[in-house]
């Protein structure tokens, strides 16, 4: 019972919150700017980090990520990312609606391409796939709706690149050849 009415309030929240900015393709040349996601529970997530950087860097983007970090903490340990940019479960509401504090940004700010690097299909990151304004969407897991231009999904396997890492190169690999 919980969980349908759950859905409902979801469901009005991402329409309510949802952008109707056209979304397409987009060559790298027309990229200036990217978002991107992250879960701090990936293999690897400091790697990938760095990758994302590296290549902003090298191609002149300005990246800015933000983190998913629900592990439960104890008061004695310290978050890996930075507290502004990281969404940590208990800063979600009861409709697990991140805090807007976190995430204006991210969705207010038109940019021009959103990576979702996280692999679940959990409501905070739908909502942040569905309402964030960029002009073209890359993801990792395909909600209903549509929420992304393009999905790319892999399987874990036991090389030493995680399997987030070997995404990533991917999406990077698609984008030098979109014209």
């Amino acid at each position: 019972m919980f969980d349908s009415i759950l859905k409902i309030f979801r469901r009005k929240r991402l329409v309510k919150y949802a952008s109707n900015a056209p979304t397409g393709f987009l060559p790298l040349s027309a990229i200036s700017s990217v978002n991107v996601v992250i879960d701090v529970e990936e293999p690897g997530f400091d790697k990938l980090k760095d990758d994302i950087l590296a290549w902003g860097k090298q191609v002149g983007l300005k990246i800015n990520i933000y983190f998913f970090d629900f592990r439960k903490i104890s008061k004695d340990e310290l978050l890996l990312t930075s507290i502004q940019t990281t969404i940590m479960k208990k800063e979600l509401d009861w409709l697990g609606m991140p805090d807007f504090s976190k995430i204006g940004n991210l969705l207010y700010e038109p940019s021009d391409l959103f990576i979702s690097m996280v692999d679940n299909g959990d409501f905070p990151i739908e909502f942040l796939s569905k309402c964030t304004k960029a002009r073209f969407k890359i993801g990792r897991y395909d909600f209903e709706g549509h929420a992304y231009d393009m999905v790319i999904s892999g399987n874990p396997t036991e090389d030493l690149i995680s399997d987030s890492r070997r995404i990533f190169a991917a999406i990077k690999d698609f984008l030098t050849k979109v014209r």
